[in-house]
Protein backbone atom coordinates (compact mmCIF):
# COMPACT_ATOMS: atom_id res chain seq x y z
CA UNK A 1 0.00 0.00 0.00
CA UNK A 2 1.23 3.44 -0.63
CA UNK A 3 3.13 5.74 2.02
CA UNK A 4 1.00 9.14 2.82
CA UNK A 5 3.43 12.46 1.72
CA UNK A 6 4.39 14.29 4.66
CA UNK A 7 2.77 17.28 5.56
CA UNK A 8 5.98 19.44 4.35
CA UNK A 9 6.48 18.04 1.09
CA UNK A 10 2.62 18.43 0.40
CA UNK A 11 3.24 22.01 1.49
CA UNK A 12 6.24 22.68 -1.11
CA UNK A 13 4.13 20.66 -3.93
CA UNK A 14 1.53 23.24 -3.02
CA UNK A 15 3.56 26.18 -3.09
CA UNK A 16 5.37 25.16 -6.78
CA UNK A 17 2.07 24.22 -8.06
CA UNK A 18 0.64 27.96 -6.93
CA UNK A 19 4.31 29.56 -8.45
CA UNK A 20 4.24 28.02 -11.59
CA UNK A 21 0.93 28.57 -11.99
CA UNK A 22 1.01 32.17 -11.29
CA UNK A 23 3.46 32.35 -13.82
CA UNK A 24 1.47 31.13 -16.65
CA UNK A 25 -1.20 33.17 -15.86
CA UNK A 26 0.92 36.20 -15.77
CA UNK A 27 2.34 35.23 -19.21
CA UNK A 28 -0.91 34.70 -20.31
CA UNK A 29 -1.68 38.05 -19.85
CA UNK A 30 1.58 39.47 -20.86
CA UNK A 31 1.26 37.76 -24.30
CA UNK A 32 -2.27 39.00 -24.58
CA UNK A 33 -0.86 42.19 -24.50
CA UNK A 34 1.94 41.79 -26.42
CA UNK A 35 4.66 42.01 -24.23
CA UNK A 36 8.27 41.04 -24.95
CA UNK A 37 8.72 38.60 -22.01
CA UNK A 38 5.61 36.81 -22.53
CA UNK A 39 7.10 33.98 -24.33
CA UNK A 40 9.64 33.15 -21.70
CA UNK A 41 7.28 33.51 -18.71
CA UNK A 42 4.61 30.71 -20.82
CA UNK A 43 7.50 28.73 -21.13
CA UNK A 44 8.71 28.70 -17.68
CA UNK A 45 5.21 28.56 -16.36
CA UNK A 46 4.18 25.55 -18.44
CA UNK A 47 7.30 23.99 -17.44
CA UNK A 48 7.05 24.04 -14.16
CA UNK A 49 3.50 22.99 -14.16
CA UNK A 50 4.88 20.13 -16.60
CA UNK A 51 7.54 18.66 -13.79
CA UNK A 52 4.33 19.10 -11.64
CA UNK A 53 2.51 16.48 -13.15
CA UNK A 54 5.66 15.01 -13.60
CA UNK A 55 6.02 15.01 -9.25
CA UNK A 56 1.98 13.93 -8.91
CA UNK A 57 2.78 10.54 -11.03
CA UNK A 58 4.96 9.42 -8.54
CA UNK A 59 3.26 10.78 -5.45
CA UNK A 60 0.78 8.44 -3.39
CA UNK A 61 -3.15 9.57 -4.04
CA UNK A 62 -4.72 11.29 -0.57
CA UNK A 63 -6.80 9.05 1.26
CA UNK A 64 -10.45 9.22 0.25
CA UNK A 65 -12.32 7.36 2.48
CA UNK A 66 -12.29 9.27 5.77
CA UNK A 67 -11.82 12.90 5.20
CA UNK A 68 -11.65 15.58 7.66
CA UNK A 69 -13.88 18.82 7.19
CA UNK A 70 -12.28 22.51 8.74
CA UNK A 71 -14.60 21.92 11.81
CA UNK A 72 -12.45 18.90 12.98
CA UNK A 73 -15.26 16.43 11.67
CA UNK A 74 -15.24 13.34 9.91
CA UNK A 75 -16.95 13.63 6.32
CA UNK A 76 -17.13 10.14 4.87
CA UNK A 77 -17.35 9.40 1.19
CA UNK A 78 -21.19 9.29 0.80
CA UNK A 79 -21.68 12.58 2.08
CA UNK A 80 -18.61 14.11 -0.50
CA UNK A 81 -20.18 12.47 -3.45
CA UNK A 82 -24.19 14.24 -1.97
CA UNK A 83 -21.61 17.27 -1.53
CA UNK A 84 -19.76 17.00 -5.57
CA UNK A 85 -23.45 16.28 -7.01
CA UNK A 86 -25.09 19.74 -5.74
CA UNK A 87 -21.61 21.01 -6.80
CA UNK A 88 -22.57 19.46 -10.36
CA UNK A 89 -26.07 20.88 -10.26
CA UNK A 90 -25.41 23.86 -9.48
CA UNK A 91 -22.50 24.22 -12.34
CA UNK A 92 -25.19 23.13 -14.20
CA UNK A 93 -27.85 26.08 -13.14
CA UNK A 94 -25.08 28.34 -14.11
CA UNK A 95 -23.85 26.90 -17.53
CA UNK A 96 -27.91 27.21 -18.41
CA UNK A 97 -28.28 30.66 -16.92
CA UNK A 98 -25.23 31.62 -19.06
CA UNK A 99 -26.73 29.98 -21.91
CA UNK A 100 -29.81 32.25 -21.59
CA UNK A 101 -27.63 35.16 -21.00
CA UNK A 102 -25.85 34.21 -24.23
CA UNK A 103 -29.00 33.77 -26.47
CA UNK A 104 -30.15 36.93 -24.57
CA UNK A 105 -26.91 39.18 -25.99
CA UNK A 106 -27.79 37.33 -29.88
CA UNK A 107 -31.37 38.76 -29.62
CA UNK A 108 -29.74 42.36 -28.80
CA UNK A 109 -26.95 42.10 -31.15
CA UNK A 110 -29.64 41.37 -34.11
CA UNK A 111 -31.98 43.98 -32.75
CA UNK A 112 -28.74 46.33 -32.75
CA UNK A 113 -28.12 45.33 -36.28
CA UNK A 114 -32.23 46.22 -37.27
CA UNK A 115 -31.96 49.70 -35.41
CA UNK A 116 -28.29 50.25 -37.64
CA UNK A 117 -29.83 49.63 -40.48
CA UNK A 118 -33.12 51.64 -40.15
CA UNK A 119 -31.20 54.33 -39.18
CA UNK A 120 -29.22 54.51 -42.63
CA UNK A 121 -32.15 53.55 -44.44
CA UNK A 122 -33.44 57.36 -42.46
CA UNK A 123 -30.26 58.89 -43.66
CA UNK A 124 -30.48 57.88 -47.40
CA UNK A 125 -34.07 58.96 -46.93
CA UNK A 126 -32.90 62.50 -46.03
CA UNK A 127 -30.21 62.36 -48.46
CA UNK A 128 -33.19 61.92 -51.35
CA UNK A 129 -35.39 64.70 -49.47
CA UNK A 130 -32.55 66.97 -49.77
CA UNK A 131 -31.87 65.97 -52.95
CA UNK A 132 -35.62 66.58 -53.92
CA UNK A 133 -35.83 70.04 -52.29
CA UNK A 134 -32.85 71.15 -53.94
CA UNK A 135 -34.63 69.74 -57.18
CA UNK A 136 -37.88 71.81 -56.50
CA UNK A 137 -36.21 74.81 -56.14
CA UNK A 138 -34.79 74.65 -59.56
CA UNK A 139 -38.09 73.96 -61.27
CA UNK A 140 -39.38 76.71 -59.40
CA UNK A 141 -35.99 78.90 -60.66
CA UNK A 142 -36.86 77.03 -64.51
CA UNK A 143 -40.50 77.88 -64.24
CA UNK A 144 -39.93 82.01 -63.22
CA UNK A 145 -37.36 81.63 -66.15
CA UNK A 146 -40.22 79.91 -68.38
CA UNK A 147 -42.32 82.97 -67.95
CA UNK A 148 -39.65 85.41 -68.28
CA UNK A 149 -38.77 83.58 -72.07
CA UNK A 150 -42.45 83.58 -73.13
CA UNK A 151 -42.77 87.12 -72.04
CA UNK A 152 -39.42 88.05 -74.27
CA UNK A 153 -40.60 85.99 -76.94
CA UNK A 154 -43.80 87.74 -76.76
CA UNK A 155 -42.06 91.12 -77.22
CA UNK A 156 -39.86 89.61 -80.05
CA UNK A 157 -42.53 88.71 -81.63
CA UNK A 158 -44.48 92.10 -81.41
CA UNK A 159 -40.84 94.11 -82.54
CA UNK A 160 -40.99 91.38 -85.89
CA UNK A 161 -44.24 92.40 -86.73
CA UNK A 162 -43.85 95.92 -86.37
CA UNK A 163 -40.43 95.30 -88.56
CA UNK A 164 -42.65 93.71 -90.71
CA UNK A 165 -45.31 96.31 -91.15
CA UNK A 166 -41.96 98.74 -91.67
CA UNK A 167 -40.51 96.63 -94.59
CA UNK A 168 -43.95 96.11 -95.90
CA UNK A 169 -45.00 99.86 -96.22
CA UNK A 170 -40.96 100.45 -97.59
CA UNK A 171 -41.60 97.89 -100.47
CA UNK A 172 -44.92 99.70 -100.98
CA UNK A 173 -43.45 103.13 -101.17
CA UNK A 174 -40.74 101.91 -103.35
CA UNK A 175 -43.51 99.99 -105.67
CA UNK A 176 -45.30 103.64 -106.33
CA UNK A 177 -48.24 102.22 -105.19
Amino acid sequence: MAKQISERTNKLVNIVISLGAAVVIIGALAKIIHLSWADIALVVGLSTEAAIFVIYAFLPPPPVDNVTDTTGGKINATELVAALNNVQQTVQNVSDNLGTINSSTEGLKHLNNQFLSMSKTIEEMNHFYGSLKEMSTSMNATVSEAARTKEQMTHLADNLTQLNQAYSKMIHAMQGK
